[in-house]
C-alpha cells in the first residue's frame, strides 16, 4: 500500500505526515550521497512510519495551527479513538499499529532504533541503516529541518520531564547523537549544512507514492 493511503487509513495529522516525509527525505538525501552499502528502501519504509502512533501523546491545544482544516474537536475525537485502541504511550501505539499492518521484522527493528534514548547503543553498533534513520529523525523538528544542535536544545527540557531521565543522561545521549552525525558525514559526500529544506523538498512528492513493505 502507498504511504499516503496508510496515512489516510490511520488518520495521521497533516503536520505529522509532513514530519515523517521530511525525515524520509533527509534519509534519502543521505543515502543518495553515502559511500557505503545500505538498504535505502528499508530506511525509507522506517522513516515514513516511525511516528504513526504519535497522536496519542499530542497536546492538541499547544499547536492550533496544526489542526486545520478539520479543527480541534475532530482531532480530539481521533486522539480518543487511538488511545482507546492502542494506549496512551506513543511508542507502544506505534508498535501496535505496525504489528496490525504486518510490517516486516527488519523495518520493525529499524523503527525501534529511532528512539532518542537508544542513541548510545546506535553510536556503538555497526549498522548504518539504524544510524541514518535515527540521525534523520533528529534533524527534523515539528516545524521543519533544523541542525542537530538546535533540535537537541529544543527537546531537552521536555524530554527530561516526560521520559524522566537526568540532565547528565540526556547530555550523554546528545553526545552520542553528535558522534553518529560525525560517523555518517565522514562516510558521505555531503556535510550537515547541506541537509536543508531546499535540498529535501523535491524528494517529498515521490515519497508520498512510496509503497510500504509488509510480510502479508
Amino acid at each position: 500500500m502507498k504511504i499516503q493511503k496508510i496515512y489516510e487509513k490511520y488518520k495521521v495529522m497533516p503536520q505529522l505526515q509532513m514530519h515523517m516525509l521530511r525525515v524520509a527525505g533527509v534519509a534519502n538525501l543521505i543515502c543518495n550521497n553515502f559511500n557505503e552499502e545500505i538498504d535505502t528502501r528499508a530506511i525509507t519504509n522506517s522513516c515514513l512510519l516511525h511516528d504513526i502512533g504519535n497522536i496519542v501523546k499530542f497536546k492538541l491545544e499547544r499547536f492550533p495551527e496544526f489542526l486545520s482544516p478539520q479543527g480541534y474537536e475532530y482531532w480530539e475525537d481521533v486522539q480518543n479513538e487511538f488511545v482507546k485502541r492502542y494506549g496512551n504511550d506513543d511508542y507502544t501505539a506505534t508498535y501496535k499499529i505496525l504489528t496490525e499492518m504486518g510490517i516486516n521484522k527488519k523495518i520493525f527493528d529499524y523503527i525501534q532504533a529511532i528512539e532518542f534514548i537508544k542513541a548510545e547503543e546506535n553510536s556503538k553498533n555497526k549498522d548504518f541503516n539504524k544510524k541514518i534513520i535515527l540521525y534523520s529523525d533528529a534533524r527534523v523538528s515539528p516545524k521543519g529541518i533544523t541542525s542537530l544542535q538546535d533540535r537537541v536544545s529544543e527537546v531537552k527540557n521536555r524530554f527530561i520531564k516526560n521520559r524522566k531521565i537526568s540532565e547528565d543522561r540526556f547530555n550523554t545521549i546528545s553526545d552520542c547523537l553528535i558522534d553518529i552525525e560525525w560517523q555518517i558525514i565522514s562516510r558521505s559526500k555531503i556535510k550537515p549544512q547541506d541537509i536543508t529544506e531546499q535540498q529535501v523538498n523535491p524528494l517529498l512528492v515521490s515519497l508520498r507514492d512510496f509503497e510500504i513493505q509488509t510480510h502479508r
